[in-house]
């Protein structure tokens, strides 16, 4: 089986609830920052209810490439785990996190030991800090790409 067609369901799981987009493809002429604010453009046409009157954020992919830090593979699927398993505001559970884990961790594995992950936030737990990628109260994004593929999951939330 193609390595795209294994992620697809797991990224589609992951980004199972309302406040979570999935973005996965092979590797074009776009870097992993344009990806990143391709999809922010279509999370935040689907939060525009949601966003505060005259919120900003990062208005180009230069902006977002600034946002983003290297992570490495445990803390990706951490945050792929949580980002999927939490709300970002409340900490609440929104799904169950072994299955979160099972497919992050799996995803980790299907891209290889050689991916380079990038997050714009230094931790999912208190005391956690993040440079914004969107115009809404919180975002968490965690992409990893290797010289053929890409995966992105991107967080929301409003407090």
């Amino acid at each position: 089986m193609e390595i795209l067609e294994e992620i697809a369901p797991l990224l589609s799981s992951l980004a199972a609830s309302s406040h979570v987009y999935a973005k996965w493809g092979g590797i074009s002429d776009a870097g992993i920052a344009e990806q990143v604010f391709e999809l922010v453009a279509v999370a935040q046409g689907d939060w525009a209810h949601q966003a505060v009157a005259g919120a900003v954020g990062p208005a180009s992919v230069r902006e977002i490439e600034s946002a983003l830090e290297p992570v490495d593979e445990a803390g990706a699927i951490e945050l792929m785990t949580n980002l999927s398993a939490f709300d970002l505001v409340s900490s609440r559970p929104l799904r169950d996190p072994d299955h979160a884990r099972r497919a992050a961790t799996r995803v980790a594995k299907l891209l290889g030991r050689g991916t380079n992950w990038v997050t714009n936030t230094e931790g999912m737990v208190n005391g956690r800090a993040w440079t914004p990628v969107t115009r809404h109260g919180i975002d968490i994004v965690i992409a990893g790409t290797t010289a053929e593929f890409f995966v992105i999951l991107l967080a929301l939330g409003d407090d």
